[in-house]
């Protein structure tokens, strides 16, 4: 049995097929194409996790699939448990996801491959962590079935070795890497809050217009201050906005692709279409890399991804700060949405996120079926309610401090995940031991 991982200390190697036997311990595959076709998923029911709703080592539930209380109980023995271990079975299997006590009931969906380890030989979470080792995960793809499409079965995945400390030990490593993964989800957690209420600001005044109905109704709007409520009108116009608004363009409040120049060849931050995630304000970390052809923008534009599926999928993102480097590039498949001068960056971003908005530029979608894209221009001359310039300012002074507190959380987070990926390699060979990891970690986490 090859070792995947150089040892440093003296543990045994064994595996994953060992790990799993006895006291309930399984490798097996979610149920196939006969046993639970598409037809069979509504809207409410039990999720079913999928390849694509694994992401960052957690079960995503945006566009998670759901499946009926009678094909749950039907499909009984694909269904997870506390500390299962959930791989795609087909095209990325480096990627995984540890099953928590919310997912306890869940199904191990179509195309998915579930891991049960007996307790009794190895801790799930050491386990987990271990399996996200880079060299595990080089391991894998190395070994997979299928050139194109790397095919990760039963067989393979009982033969991966796995480097075994004792289990004290274990739980030692995974307490260390969880405190620091804790930490992560704390700010990840407190930075979808604040997005939240940014954009359900933005919604209440500019679409819904709360305040200027709670006015005409007599009553003071809601957590606002006097000064604030002050700034709305308390009636109607006879356009149907409130009194004082007019209506305008998307383009009076932001520029769509404004022009940028890079030199060809300059070493500049790089972002692809992988970079924007399908929730959350924050882009995936850029790479940096010489300037050749794409769109061009600067930190604190909003980018919005135009073509089929990323649109109706939501990929939007904030650039982040750029650091010495005023202008970045990336795909030529963003819409970059900048604010104009005396409008909040976070407004292009709101307007961005927002449902009403997102389903005005799908339908503004031309191509073919399979490659569609939406049009930047028809966009730009979507209506929109334009306020006095006083509730513009308003709103940025409520919004701007709540974006720019999630920036802080995502370095935060780009610090502790590195930290993170730094320690378990050498934790996992044994290199370094718990005592000299804990050192490293006590200011951070």
């Amino acid at each position: 049995m090859n070792e995947v991982i150089v040892a440093v200390a003296d543990w045994p190697v064994v595996t994953m097929a060992e790990l799993c036997s006895g006291n309930g311990g399984s490798i097996q595959t979610g149920p196939f194409g006969a046993q639970l076709h598409a037809s069979d998923y509504v809207e409410v029911g039990i999720p079913c996790v999928m390849p694509q709703d694994i992401r960052n080592g957690r079960i995503e539930t945006a566009a998670i699939a759901r499946i009926s209380d009678a094909d749950h109980q039907r499909l009984h023995r694909f269904q997870l448990r506390r500390d299962d271990i959930v791989y795609p079975r087909r095209g990325d299997i480096s990627k995984r996801a540890l099953v928590g006590e919310r997912e306890e009931g869940w199904l191990c969906g179509t195309g998915c491959l579930r891991i049960r380890a007996n307790a009794e030989k190895v801790v799930p979470e050491f386990l987990a962590y271990y399996l996200s080792h880079r060299d595990v995960c080089e391991w894998l793809e190395t070994n997979a079935v299928g050139a194109t499409m790397p095919h990760l079965n039963t067989g393979l995945a009982g033969a991966v070795p796995v480097l075994l400390p004792p289990l004290p030990e274990q739980r030692e490593i995974a307490a260390i890497l969880g405190a620091l993964d804790d930490k992560i989800e704390v700010n990840r957690k407190a930075s979808a809050t604040l997005e939240e209420m940014a954009r359900a600001l933005y919604r209440s005044w500019f679409v819904d217009f709360d305040p200027v109905h709670a006015r005409a109704q007599g009553r003071a709007p809601a957590h606002m201050p006097p000064e604030t409520a002050a700034l709305f009108p308390d009636s109607f116009g006879d356009n149907g906005l409130p009194l004082g608004w007019s209506f305008g363009t998307l383009a009076d409040l932001i520029e769509f692709n404004p022009r940028e120049r890079i030199t060809k060849g300059t070493i500049a931050p790089f972002f692809d279409m992988r970079a924007l995630p399908t929730s959350g304000l924050n882009t995936n970390a850029p790479i940096q890399r010489e300037f050749s052809a794409g769109t061009k923008f600067r930190a604190m534009d909003t980018l919005l991804a135009r073509i089929t599926p990323c649109l109706e999928n939501g990929k939007t993102a904030m650039v982040p700060e750029l650091g010495d480097q005023e202008i970045a590039w990336g795909s030529t498949e963003f819409i970059v949405m900048r604010a104009r001068p005396d409008v909040p960056v976070s407004l292009p971003y709101c307007v961005a996120r927002d449902p009403a908005f997102r389903d005005e530029a799908i339908a503004t979608m031309t191509g073919s079926s399979g490659r569609q894209r939406a049009d930047a221009m028809r966009i730009s001359e979507m209506p929109i309610a334009i306020p006095n310039p006083e509730v513009i300012s308003e709103f940025g002074i409520a919004s701007v401090p709540q974006i720019d507190r999630i920036h802080q959380f995502n370095k935060e987070i780009k610090t502790l995940a590195a930290l993170r990926d730094a320690l378990l390699p050498r934790l996992m060979s044994g290199e370094l031991r718990v005592g000299a990891a804990r050192a490293q970690i006590e200011d951070v986490a």
